[in-house]
């Protein structure tokens, strides 16, 4: 959302960033962190019904003070009643502009990884219970002005519901100045592999990464997968202490933690190629990976499967590279041809990496289409 703050702020645009509070909500209470781009000074959470039903009457409120045309963008909260109470206050009842962001197809998001068993029955009621409230929160979604969506299939999903459908990518900053620090997160005679963001077995496709990179110290290549990111506890022992083991690769993975802006900037500008190697699940064909645009930024070598829309801006060989999703053996060959032609590949992938970076995902490229938008809406039907 910050990305698209930036890209909708001109002179002419002010943006509000605010999640459900109660603190209070007036022009002194915000602060400038870009041109035009304001979030609140103290932002107290609320989680409760009427705190929550407060922040939606208050929001409207500080959204008269303007002088300007204003629309109201919901990004997807785990508070599920705050979509609802704002969809009917914002909209049918004060008449706003009213747009959401579809950025996931939650009923595949959630606990997705397993299936309903009476073997497991907590996990199976759960997974039950989150199915069928957001399949129920899709009937709300042709009452909104538009859906803002970040992949093709999410795109297609939501015009289901929606014609005022955009697609707009994961946004970011090419020309973002990187803060390095001193500290080390690869080795030295070896060829570094990286991976960060959230660390899950099952929907990044590890298990078989990990299979992958058993293969390639069966044949003597020396290698490193350097991972940072948020990892729950039974993950770690399953992925990195167990799988690990089984596959005799525990000297060659490293792990650095949860890391912050500055040591992640460092951790990526330190990896010789970075990897997205997510498998074909419901979530992913529908989702799309921030860490590919995140990935391209720092002019790596990037390897990616085949989901989503990962093949719209990678070309195997040009600006990266692909392979088929849950296909091991192409990934084997794939890395190997990595490792053996690093040195004569690197300076042309580099710079169209950054070039990929630059013309699909620059936030500066999405201004027009996204004020049109928001300010000038279309005649929309359900």
């Amino acid at each position: 959302m910050l990305y698209y703050a930036q890209a909708l702020a001109n002179k002419n645009t002010q943006v509000y960033l605010l999640t459900c509070s109660s603190s209070p909500i007036n022009h002194n209470s915000f602060i400038e962190i870009y041109p035009s781009v304001f979030i609140l000074k103290n932002n107290n959470i609320t989680q409760n019904f009427f705190g929550t039903f407060r922040f939606v009457i208050n929001l409207f409120k500080f959204s008269q003070e303007s002088v300007y045309e204003k629309s109201f963008i919901f990004y997807p909260s785990p508070l599920v009643y705050l979509e609802i109470i704002a969809l009917f206050y914002l909209k049918v009842i004060k008449k706003c502009s009213v747009y959401y962001e579809l950025n996931e197809v939650r009923k595949y998001s959630s606990t997705f990884h397993e299936k309903t068993s009476l073997k497991h029955p907590k996990y199976s009621i759960k997974k039950i219970i989150y199915t069928s409230v957001f399949s129920i929160l899709e009937f709300f979604l042709r009452y909104y002005d538009g859906l803002i969506c970040i992949s093709t299939s999410i795109e297609t999903y939501g015009k289901k519901f929606n014609h005022s459908t955009i697609r707009i990518p994961i946004l970011t900053n090419p020309d973002l100045k990187k803060e390095l620090s001193s500290n080390i997160y690869s080795k030295k005679e070896s060829f570094n592999i990286g991976f960060s963001g959230s660390i899950h077995p099952v929907k990044e496709n590890l298990l078989n990464f990990f299979k992958v990179l058993g293969e390639l110290n069966k044949n003597n290549y020396d290698f490193t997968f350097n991972l940072c990111g948020h990892i729950k506890k039974e993950h770690y022992n399953l992925l990195l202490e167990q799988i690990a083991e089984d596959f005799n690769i525990k000297e060659h993975i490293n792990y650095y933690g949860n890391l912050n802006a500055k040591e992640l900037s460092s951790f990526l500008n330190q990896q010789q190629l970075l990897v997205i190697p997510r498998g074909y699940t419901l979530q992913n064909n529908f989702g799309f990976s921030t860490k590919l645009s995140d990935y391209l930024d720092y002019g790596k070598l990037i390897l990616v499967t085949d989901i989503s829309d990962n093949k719209l801006f990678i070309k195997d060989g040009l600006n990266g590279f692909i392979v088929p999703a849950d296909d091991n053996d192409k990934m084997y060959d794939k890395l190997i041809y990595i490792i053996n032609n690093y040195d004569n590949i690197y300076d042309d992938i580099h710079k169209n990496a950054n070039d990929t970076s630059r013309n699909n995902f620059y936030y500066r490229n999405f201004y027009e289409v996204l004020f049109n938008f928001l300010f000038k809406p279309v005649s929309h039907s359900a």
